[in-house]
C-alpha cells in the first residue's frame, strides 16, 4: 500500500516539475500531491502507534492461557497494520469513485494538451474536494497571507513551520511566508466494513468493469 502510493507522489511530482502547467491546474496537481503525502504520513503514525501498542497485548495471552485458546478462532482475522492499510485503502478508493484520482494519476498525460488536461483536472478536483472535505477538517497553518513578513522564535514548532532559504544559526528567525500550510482539525477515514476485511477486498481500489451482452 505504501508503495503504491509513493509511486503515485512520485509520478504527481514527475508532472509538477517537469510538464508546462496552466497555473490553475498546477495549483490543482499541488493539492492533490499533498492530500497524497498526507495519506501516507497518516498511514505511518497509524502503523507506529499499532507497534507502540503490540507489547502490551502480548502480556495477555501468557497470564490467561484459557482465555487465549477460547479467542483462537480470532486468529484468522487481519492484523492491525492489515486493517489501517485497508482504510487507507478505502480512502483512496473514495477518491477514485467520486474524483477518478487513480486514473489521472495513472494515466500518461504527456500526449495531452494542456486544455484537455485542464478539462479533466475540473472533475478530479471537484470529486476530490467532496471526499476530502467530508473526511477531513482542513484549516491554514498561517491564518495570515502569503508574502506575509513573521518572526519565529528559537521554540517554533518544527512540524509546523519549516525554514528554507538562508538560514541563521540562532533565533530569531525572520523570513517571508511562501506558503501558509494546511493542518487537519478533523480526520474522519472510512471504517474497515466486513467486506473489506477479506484479504483480497481490502486491496482492491476499484473493481475491473466487465460489460456482459
Amino acid at each position: 500500500m505504501e508503495l503504491l502510493l509513493t509511486i503515485l507522489s512520485l509520478v504527481l511530482a514527475k508532472v509538477l516539475l517537469f510538464l508546462p502547467l496552466e497555473p490553475r491546474v498546477f495549483q490543482l496537481l499541488q493539492v492533490l500531491l499533498v492530500v497524497l503525502l498526507g495519506v501516507l504520513v497518516l498511514l505511518k503514525l497509524l502503523q507506529w502507534r499499532r507497534k507502540e501498542a503490540r507489547p502490551e497485548a502480548k502480556e495477555i495471552p501468557a497470564q490467561k492461557p484459557l482465555e487465549s485458546a477460547k479467542s483462537a478462532p480470532l486468529a484468522a482475522a487481519p492484523a492491525p497494520d492489515a486493517l489501517v492499510e485497508a482504510g487507507v485503502v478505502q480512502f483512496l478508493a473514495r477518491l477514485q469513485e467520486k474524483g477518478r484520482l487513480v486514473d489521472f494519476l495513472m494515466d500518461d498525460i504527456t500526449p495531452y494538451s494542456n486544455e484537455q488536461v485542464g478539462v479533466v483536472s475540473r472533475v478530479v478536483h471537484q470529486g476530490c474536494r467532496e471526499v476530502l472535505r467530508g473526511a477531513f477538517d482542513i484549516e491554514p497553518v498561517h491564518s495570515g497571507q502569503e508574502r506575509d513578513a513573521v518572526v519565529l522564535a528559537g521554540d517554533f514548532d518544527a512540524a509546523t513551520f519549516r525554514l528554507v532559504g538562508k538560514v541563521p544559526d540562532q533565533p530569531p528567525y525572520k523570513g517571508t511566508v511562501l506558503h501558509r500550510g494546511w493542518k487537519a482539525t478533523r480526520i474522519s477515514l472510512p471504517r474497515v466494513t466486513e467486506t473489506t476485511r477479506d484479504s483480497a477486498a481490502r486491496k482492491i481500489i476499484a473493481p475491473a468493469e466487465v460489460e456482459v451482452g
